[in-house]
Order: C-alpha cells, then sequence, then structure tokens
C-alpha cells in the first residue's frame, strides 16, 4: 500500500505540475483530468498514511474512525471524477446544439456538486459508528457483515459511478453510429475526426473503469463470502488484500490519467528527452588518400 500509494502521488503529482505550469493546458477537457489527478493525490496520500499506521502499530487509535471515513470519501470522489467526465462527452457528443450544457460554467458547478457529494455521503456511516477497527487487518472501515452500510458506501462509491459511465457510454456509441449509418448526410472529415476522437476517449475511459473493476474485485468476493457463509471462520487478511488491490489500482488509474492526456503526455515527453543526455554520434575521420599525393608530386616540381 505504501509503495503503491508513493507511485500514485508521482504520477498525479506530475499531472499536476505540467497542468498547472502552462495556460496552453487549461482547457476544460484537461482541467477535468486534473481534477481527477486531484482526487487521486488525496487518495494515494490517505492510504500512504493509513499504510504507515498499520506498519507502526495496531492503527487503533482516536483517529482510526476519522481515516476510515477518509478513505471512503477519497474513493468515492475520485470514481465520482470519472462521471463528471463521462458527462462532458456526452454533452460534447449527444448535445452538441445545446452549446451551454459545456459551458464552463455549467461544468463547474457538476464539479462542485460532485465534491459536496463525494465529501458528505460518508458522513453518517461516521456519526453513527459504524466505520468500526478491524483487528485483523489493523483498519478502520464498515464491517463486511454490516449488509446495510456496506451497500450504503458501495452504492455511491462504486456502483453509482460505474453505472452512470457505463449508460453514457452506450448512449454514444448508439448516438455515433445512428448518425454515422442510419442518415444519409454527408459528414464533414472534420465532423468525422470529432466522433472518432470522442468514442476514443470514452474507450479510455472505460479502461480506467476495467481498472476499477478489477482492482475491487477481491472485496467483492471476500463481501460475498461474508454474506453467504456467515458461519465460516473470519479471514483476517481479507480486508488488508482487499486494500493492497485498491492501492495499487489508485496507482495505475494516476499513471492512465496521465497518458491518457495526450497533450500533458507529449510535454512530458519533450522534457524528458530535453533533460536526458544525448548521445553525440562518432565522427568518422576520412583518410586522405588524394591530396597526399599532390603534396609529393608539388614538392618534386618545386625542388626540380
Amino acid at each position: 500500500m505504501l509503495l503503491c500509494g508513493i507511485f500514485g502521488i508521482i504520477c498525479a503529482m506530475t499531472f499536476i505540475v505540467i497542468v498547472a505550469s502552462h495556460r496552453q493546458f487549461h482547457t476544460l477537457t484537461i482541467m477535468l483530468a486534473f481534477n481527477s489527478a486531484i482526487a487521486g493525490i488525496i487518495v494515494n496520500v490517505t492510504c500512504g498514511c493509513q499504510a504507515i499506521y498499520q506498519l507502526v502499530g495496531d492503527g487503533n487509535d482516536k483517529l482510526c474512525s476519522f481515516r476510515g471515513f477518509l478513505l471512503h470519501a477519497a474513493t468515492g470522489l475520485l470514481y465520482q471524477t470519472l462521471c463528471v467526465q463521462a458527462l462532458h462527452r456526452l454533452f460534447v457528443v449527444v448535445f452538441a446544439t445545446r452549446r451551454y450544457l459545456r459551458s464552463t460554467k455549467v461544468m463547474t458547478s457538476i464539479t462542485i456538486f460532485q465534491w459536496l457529494i463525494s465529501i458528505t455521503f460518508g458522513i453518517p456511516a461516521l456519526v453513527i459508528g459504524r466505520i468500526v477497527y478491524q483487528s485483523g487487518s489493523r483498519i478502520c472501515q464498515a464491517s463486511l457483515t454490516d449488509l446495510t452500510i456496506f451497500l450504503y458506501l458501495a452504492m455511491f462509491i462504486y456502483f453509482c459511478p460505474l453505472t452512470v459511465i457505463v449508460l453514457i457510454y452506450i448512449r454514444i456509441v448508439h448516438f455515433t453510429k445512428q448518425n454515422s449509418f442510419t442518415t444519409n448526410i454527408q459528414h464533414s472529415p472534420a465532423d468525422q475526426h470529432r466522433q472518432r476522437r470522442e468514442l476514443r476517449f470514452i474507450r479510455r475511459l472505460l479502461i480506467i473503469v476495467g481498472v476499477i473493476f478489477f482492482m475491487s474485485f477481491p472485496y467483492l468476493i471476500f463481501f460475498l463470502r461474508a454474506q453467504f457463509f456467515p458461519h465460516a471462520e473470519s479471514l483476517p487478511y481479507a480486508q488488508r488484500v482487499s486494500f493492497v488491490s485498491l492501492s495499487f489500482g489508485f496507482s495505475m488509474w494516476m499513471l492512465l490519467n496521465l497518458i491518457f492526456t495526450d497533450q500533458v503526455r507529449k510535454h512530458l515527453i519533450k522534457t524528458i528527452q530535453a533533460l536526458s543526455p544525448r548521445q553525440r554520434p562518432a565522427r568518422i575521420q576520412p583518410q586522405n588518400t588524394t591530396v597526399q599525393p599532390l603534396q609529393t608530386t608539388t614538392a618534386r616540381i618545386t625542388q626540380k
């Protein structure tokens, strides 16, 4: 968890520094990815701090429940930033005629609303004391056997964001295919390029969704085991394994966010190439085979 958290922080900070220091990257699309990078650095810092607490001691202190709340809130925050990006793609492709939907004011309002939901949805679980200490994992989380609070948190963190993203992707693909193949309207090359670009962006978004699914798979398996086999022996390492998988996914997420943002990736590659020492090719000195005989002939003529 600690190593993955450090790697995720490095990737997120790289993205944030590049975007913040170059005004040409302050476009709406990149700023939405910037929003994901901020959420990513929060969740990776939280995971790294939680790993330190687990390494130093048992982690059962006064702030244990609050750290569990932060981990839930940061995870939900990161997942919900993808929903905002998917909504922006929906407004650009499907509702292209309604330009006000993709304006900076509308997207800023949606982003603020997303942050408010992410910060507040875990407060009820914290207030009623359902984020409890798990002695086997040395971490405070919602218990796998607490069905009500676990499903409540999973709905905000996992199921709702993934459902929204998948439905938006289906709508965009259906709209694009319908306009491309079932109508006789001849689209300009610029429109066709824009449609391919939007579909490529959504496919990249789905790759990140796939990362989310696979990194959450161990948690889902242990949860189903706890529900269908309530009398089975509890596994003390269940949540620890689950959070190692989640931490790895968070770090990979930040790496993909850096790679999939084309302008930021190209700038980073150029910077690395400029800083790396260039090996100059060795110059091949040609042998002077014609000048020497001419010099010898000239010397003989001079002597005569």
